[in-house]
């Protein structure tokens, strides 16, 4: 039960990064079709891009409880996250701090992450910026064409 355990900083940083990298691949994929002279309008362009957007919302939502476990703080506290001063400062944050290893109010910790998995975080995490950089570039371009030709 995901929902329900306490997750590490490695499995962490994996997942929100896999998640980004899905989210601009799919962002990106979306763009290209849309960029294709009125093969999709700007309000179904903005509902998918939103759909994936949320998709991915979930899953932050899901790991980010399981992380404010590992950290010894109820799973509730996730919904401060929703707040955008406040989560673009604590969301990187929890990526790098280190859980206790014993067993806190949450249950025991998770295995500690091994050194190939560290290093395909990281790697992971660098891609994903990349990868969203790009996907937001791409997406505001195709947003202004369509509502040029729209």
């Amino acid at each position: 039960m995901i929902w329900k355990q306490r997750i590490g900083a490695g499995t962490y940083l994996l997942t929100m990064s896999s998640a980004m990298i899905a989210w601009s691949l799919a962002t990106l994929y979306l763009s290209d079709k849309a960029a294709v002279p009125k093969a999709i309008s700007l309000g179904e362009y903005n509902f998918y891009v939103s759909l994936f957007g949320a998709a991915v919302g979930g899953v932050f939502w899901l790991f980010s409880a399981g992380r404010l476990r590992d950290l010894n703080m109820p799973g509730w506290v996730v919904n401060l996250l929703a707040f955008p001063l406040i989560g673009v400062v604590i969301l990187p944050v929890m990526c790098f701090l280190s859980g206790p290893r014993w067993k806190n109010d949450y249950g025991d910790p998770p295995q500690p992450s091994g050194i190939l998995k560290v290093c395909v975080s990281l790697a992971l995490f660098g891609f994903a910026i990349v990868c969203s950089y790009d996907a937001l570039n791409e997406y505001y371009k195709v947003r202004y064409l369509l509502a040029l030709g729209g």
